[in-house]
This record gives structure tokens, sequence and C-alpha cells, in this order.
């Protein structure tokens, strides 16, 4: 690699400089000052063309337990092929009594939207829901969390089934009518003292899955404060008004499991966490994909060159410039304004969230937005991680790891340009580098 010196200047603007950076990155690394400072023959030199090896990887699953949304839906992508999330849901109560005159009349899931969706909503939409046969909660190997990978056996006959038009920011909720046979019997043992407890209730009513058809267009996010509602009346009383119990989502035990088909596209390669697929190797672009784990990884190799500069120097900032595919986000595919940002190890297990030499967290903020050409820039503070990989002896095994916000709760998904794109485009770091000794 070839550094290039852009500009190597003189004292005085140089202490320009400085105070122009020191007064937007806020940073308090401590570099020489004083008379000695003054007299030494000082260079800055702005550097572009640090080598960036850009790549796509996938972990091998995302926790999804504490998340405040849960995802429902499916739909295909020309580049990342078939999504799917299903949700499991656990039922609870601390009420478990009817009176013995109560009569049965219905029995419905109430799912209430958080607003959220992925992909066209306008086409119709079908979910199936199916009673769980098994316990739910965490493996065995892991006690407190539910990943997107974590399944959990379920009856094949379904209870109901639901084709509707999504309106998640219009609607409070969607409602799907059980079947009155469940429902009767659920309602039956409540009123007769079959089930006293919530203990009890477990024993018989595992929980539900949601589960939409792979035919859908959306994924649409519920809230966990949805839950089950038994309509009935009571036949002693004069008034036939409609009474109600409602059995909500147990939170903690509610969760979904979201997968994507990769046979047939670019990510069918990703076999394991530690295998990478280049952005050479991918028409010059990455990927991310939230809920699925899809992401992308930064390498930046060779950084000791820096020392190939005659003199004692230090990084008075870096960033790493990275950019959407020209039309590759939608209306429907849309994207955010900023990325989650990590650092990583070489088996892509993370090691810490990117920070700045303050120890704030940071993240990938948009700095450059062309509506007219689709142009979209993000750019990432990595003066601590360049110092990081510098002074530790581990430094070399040390990568950045990007990959969408809400990761473990929605499904937005991102092309990259990689390091070999157009110069406008390309992911490349801007480093400023400054010499005080010879």
């Amino acid at each position: 690699m070839t550094l290039k010196q852009a500009f190597a200047v003189p004292l005085c603007t140089f202490i320009l400089i400085c105070t122009l950076i020191t007064s937007c990155t806020n940073d308090n690394d401590s570099f020489p000052v004083g008379e000695d400072w003054i007299d030494l023959d000082t260079k800055v030199y702005y550097i572009d063309t640090l080598s960036v090896k850009a790549s796509t990887f996938k972990f091998d699953s995302i926790a999804v337990s504490y998340t405040s949304r849960l995802l429902i839906g499916a739909y295909t992508d020309p580049v990342f092929g078939l999504t799917t999330s299903k949700s499991y849901a656990q039922l609870t109560n601390s009420t478990y009594t009817i009176d013995n005159n109560a009569v049965f009349d219905s029995i419905a899931l109430i799912l209430n939207y958080d607003s959220y969706f992925y992909n066209d909503t306008i086409p119709v939409q079908k979910i199936n829901i199916y009673e769980v046969l098994k316990d739910i909660e965490p493996d065995d190997d892991d006690e407190d969390s539910y990943y997107n990978t974590s399944n959990i056996a379920s009856n094949s006959t379904s209870i109901a089934s639901k084709s509707f038009y999504a309106k998640p920011k219009k609607d409070d909720s969607l409602h799907v009518t059980l079947s009155n046979t469940f429902g009767k019997t659920l309602f039956e043992n409540i009123r007769d003292n079959k089930i006293n407890n919530t203990d009890e209730f477990l024993k018989v009513y595992k929980g539900l899955l949601i589960e939409p058809d792979a035919n859908n267009t959306a994924i649409l996010g519920f809230l966990k404060s949805s839950f089950v509602r038994i309509y009935y009346t009571n036949k002693e009383e004069l008034t036939t008004d409609i009474l109600t119990l409602d059995m909500p989502f147990d939170a903690t035990n509610s969760f979904h499991n979201i997968t994507n088909q990769t046979e047939g596209t670019v990510f069918e390669s990703l076999t394991t966490q530690t295998t990478y697929l280049s952005s050479t190797a991918s028409s010059n672009n990455t990927f991310m994909q939230a809920g699925t784990g899809i992401a992308t990884r930064i390498d930046i190799p060779n950084l000791e060159t820096l020392y190939d500069i005659p003199g004692t120097g230090i990084i008075i900032d870096a960033n790493l410039k990275i950019s959407l595919k020209q039309n590759s986000n939608t209306k429907n595919l849309h994207t955010n304004d900023s990325l989650n940002v990590y650092i990583i190890d070489k088996k892509a297990n993370t090691v810490s969230a990117l920070t700045d030499t303050q120890g704030n967290t940071v993240l990938a903020l948009i700095t450059n937005e062309d509506s007219e050409f689709n142009l979209t820039t993000y750019s990432i503070p990595i003066k601590y991680f360049l110092n990081l990989k510098l002074s530790d002896l581990n430094g070399d095994n040390y990568f950045l790891a990007i990959y969408p916000k809400d990761y473990n709760q929605s499904i937005n998904r991102y092309i990259l340009n990689g390091e070999a794109a157009s110069n406008s485009l390309k992911s490349k770091i801007e480093l400023i580098y400054a010499i005080y000794d010879k």
C-alpha cells in the first residue's frame, strides 16, 4: 500500500486545522504542546489510500429475547431471497375465574400493531395459528435467551387462518377468530375449575405459533401486549351484554423466529459465521439484513504502514465512509439514517460496541444524501478503533461489523458499495495524520 501525502502544511495552518478538528471531534487525546511543539517542523497528512477490505458474513444466530415487538410475515426479495418471520407466544393471566352460569360465545387472537412493516402491504396477507405442543422455554444450554433460530414443536392442524389487508399505520390491531372447539374447551376448563392457576393452565396450553403464508409480501410488527380474548355471556343476568376474559402474551416467553432461504442467492456460501464473502466476489457489494444475521465486515490490513512516514506521528481524525448501492433502497425497502457498528474478532464474536476516544458509543450516520442521484453515504468515526489496532497485541485480529439498528426486531436490508466501486461510492478511510517530530 502506498500512502498519499495530500498536503504537508506549515505550523500556523496545522494549528488552525487542529483547532477545527478538536472542536468537531471533542477528543481528549494528548499530544505535545508548548515551545517544543512550536519549534517542531510539523506536517499534517490527509490520507485516503489506506487499504479497506469489505465482506459479508452471517451470524450463526441472534438473541431475540426482550424485544419490544414480534415480527410476523414473509416477503421475497430479488437479492435476499425469501425472508420469513413466525412468532411463538406463551399466554398468561392472573385470573382464572368464570361464573358457573356463563355461556361461551367465541374466542379471538388480538394482535396489536406497533406500526412497523417492511415491503409491500397492499396485497392480501395470510397467517395461520397453531397450538404449541411443548413448553416455550429457552434452550437447555442457555437459560436466558431465545434466538432467531429457536423452534418449538407445534400441532400440524391450525386453529385459525386469516387473510387480511394489513394496515399497520391506520389500524390499532388485527382480529383473528380462533376455532370454536379450541375456545369452548378452554372456556369450560376455566369455568369448571379444571384450570385455576397459571401452572395448571400451562400444562395444557403451551402457547401459540403464528405463522405467515410463504406467498405474503410484507413482514409486520406487533406488540407483545397482544392477547387472546374469550367472549361469553351470563345466562342468569338480565342483560345480554358480552363479557370478556383476556389472556395476554407473556412478554418474556414470546419471541420470533426469522429465517431466509439462501438457495440461489449470493448468500448461499455463508454456511458458518466464519465464512466471508468478499465484496470483490459479489459485484463490488456487501450486504446487511436485520433479523437474519447478515452483516458487513470491514478489515483494515497493513495499518502499521502509517509508521513508514518518517517521524513520530499521531492520528488526529479518521472516518470510514460507506455508501448505499444506488437504487437499492425504495419506499417499501426502506433504510435507516444510522447503523450499528461493533468490534469483532476473527471468529466474528463481538468484542464491544465501537466507541470514540471518550468511550461514547458511536454509530454510522448519514453525512451525505443526494436525492437527485440517489446517493447515500454513511460516516463512521474510527480513530479509537485504529489506535486500538495499532496498540493492542491482538490488533491484527480486530475487525468492524456493521449491521442495521433494531437488528433483532426488524428486517431492514442494505446493499453497500465495496472497496472496488467507483471512487465516489467505494468504501474508504479518510484520515488526518500529524508528524510532530523528525
